[in-house]
């Protein structure tokens, strides 16, 4: 399924769908998911800022 182009029609919908709405669309991605990030900067969107998650697991 890769490769079809749905991510992109996909993305597309949703940030038309946003912006009708007179918000701005933007989202979040991993900074290591670089087929995600070069869609989305092919798509239009650009980095905005980065942002360090931190977690931790509970025994």
């Amino acid at each position: 399924m890769l490769g079809r182009g749905h991510a992109a029609r996909l993305v597309r919908a949703l940030a038309t769908r946003v912006t009708s709405r007179n918000e701005r669309p933007f989202l979040h991605v991993a900074a290591a998911n670089t087929p995600a990030i070069a869609l989305y900067e092919r798509l239009g969107f650009e980095v905005w800022r980065h942002v360090t998650f931190r977690g931790f697991r509970v025994p």
